[in-house]
């Protein structure tokens, strides 16, 4: 019996051992382009470490904040003599009716050897000459500022990401090219073997085709390291391990860009992140002018003090109520100086906002352009793979009938690959350029954009 069953156990042996191969090199799951840049925007640590920016400058606009309000303080101080001051007051003798009044001699401490003085203090600012206010305003805009730059980076990764995952989708679409041609010249060369064996064809036919199998069999292998590289720095964007295998998607909407040039040009003036933040940047100079110009005014406090002493002297503890104004006169031209350095700061601010401005509107008129250049190469090579189709069919049936050589075949074989990869190529460039108008503009680009 057991001889009788083993074939059945080997068999059931075999075809577990079969379906667990299958399962550990089953394709891997769908990871689309959007779970992608949700992924990169959580665990890439560049923008995670700017938010961080974001915090601080935060935490400093309260700081300065803050400074609006009373503060109270505590002064201590504390003293030891190595010889306190003693006064001695000798013997006294009064003479009086009721006879003399006699006071013993004494010695009085005008101060003990250790003792502490306590000064508590509660100040208020009254007049800084806008130098709180512009100090709070300076922390204000810089968070703003802050938040402009991780908005910035934030755009700046989701266009890595998406340039990252068009060229993975790219280089799979030619690595499938690449195995179908290679699937073809096998075939090719199988019929060139049989026309071979029956003296139809000369050798030298036969070897030709085989030689291009063996090229294409090549380019099959460097289009797999391409897709895998491509795969490795996608995972880097996106801080995964950098071998995990990506399946990405294949089909992608593709509308065209039927508004004009400008209208995406003042779109990006309005929306651009990093223009924003030069903005606030001109926005902080002309503060940290108004603030070097505070100088020139007085600065006054009010303080209530209270001084408490813990020695037997003959001063008593004491509370004071003050007002103190400083007002530096004359410095030899020092605040000059620094206002004229910050205005010279917020002319250069300017300067630069304007130069970022005509930068924006370059990128804007690139992208644009080479989305409308790209669109009209997919329409002309769409046709063209058509032809393409065509012309190998034509080809190969006559090469059936002996009409042609493997050298027709062969390139109407090759003219085919070439213009389906650069259709592939074409859509790869339109979506990367779509990519780069979002960049340009700030932001998405729904289809009421486009």
């Amino acid at each position: 019996m057991k001889h009788r069953f083993y074939p059945l156990s080997l068999l059931f042996l075999m075809g577990f051992l079969f379906l667990g191969q299958n399962g550990l090199t089953k394709e891997p799951p769908l990871l689309t382009l959007n779970e992608c840049i949700e992924i990169g925007l959580k665990q890439n640590l560049k923008l995670k470490a700017s938010q961080y920016s974001i915090e601080r400058a935060k935490n400093l606009a309260k700081a300065a904040h803050a400074d609006f309000f009373p503060k109270l303080q505590v002064h201590g101080t504390y003293r030891w003599l190595d010889k306190p001051t003693k006064i001695d007051i000798p013997e006294i003798t009064i003479h009086t009716p009721m006879g003399p009044l006699v006071s013993p001699p004494t010695i009085v401490s005008e101060a003990d050897r250790n003792s502490a003085i306590v000064t508590t203090s509660l100040i208020q600012p009254i007049f800084t000459g806008g130098a709180l206010t512009e100090q709070y305003k300076l922390a204000k805009l810089e968070t703003k500022r802050e938040t402009s730059r991780f908005e910035n980076n934030r755009q700046a990764l989701i266009e890595a990401i998406k340039f990252a995952y068009f060229e993975l989708v790219k280089a799979q679409k030619v690595y499938y090219l690449a195995v179908k041609f290679s699937e073809q010249l096998a075939d090719h060369l199988k019929r060139a073997k049989a026309f071979l064996d029956e003296n139809i064809i000369p050798l030298n036919d036969f070897l030709q085709s085989k030689v291009t199998l063996s090229n294409a069999r090549l380019n099959v292998i460097k289009a797999k390291n391409g897709k895998k590289i491509a795969q490795s720095y996608l995972n880097l964007l996106l801080n995964r391990d950098i071998n995990l295998p990506i399946r990405p998607e294949t089909e992608f909407p593709m509308p065209p860009l039927s508004r004009p040039l400008s209208f995406f040009q003042d779109l990006a003036l309005a929306s651009r992140p990093d223009l924003k933040s030069l903005m606030t940047r001109v926005n902080q100079a002309k503060s940290a002018v108004r603030l070097a110009k505070s100088n020139y005014y007085p600065h006054i406090a009010l303080s209530v003090n209270y001084r408490e002493l813990t020695d037997n002297s003959f001063e008593e503890d004491s509370a004071s109520v003050l007002v103190t104004a400083n007002w530096s006169i004359f410095e030899w031209n020092k605040r000059k100086w620094q206002v004229n350095a910050q205005k010279a700061r917020l002319e250069q601010a300017m300067i630069l906002e304007s130069q970022m401005k005509q930068q924006i509107l370059h990128e804007v008129k690139t992208a644009y352009l080479d989305a409308k250049a790209s669109y009209k190469r997919i329409q002309t090579i769409k046709d063209s793979v058509e032809q393409a189709k065509e012309n190998l069919r034509i080809n190969n049936l006559r090469y059936q009938e002996q009409v042609a050589t493997s050298t027709d075949v062969i390139d109407a074989q090759t003219l085919l690959l070439r213009t389906e990869v650069n259709l592939a190529i074409a859509k790869i460039d339109y979506l990367k350029a779509l990519a780069a108008l979002e960049k340009a503009i700030g932001k998405p680009l729904k289809e009421d954009l486009l």
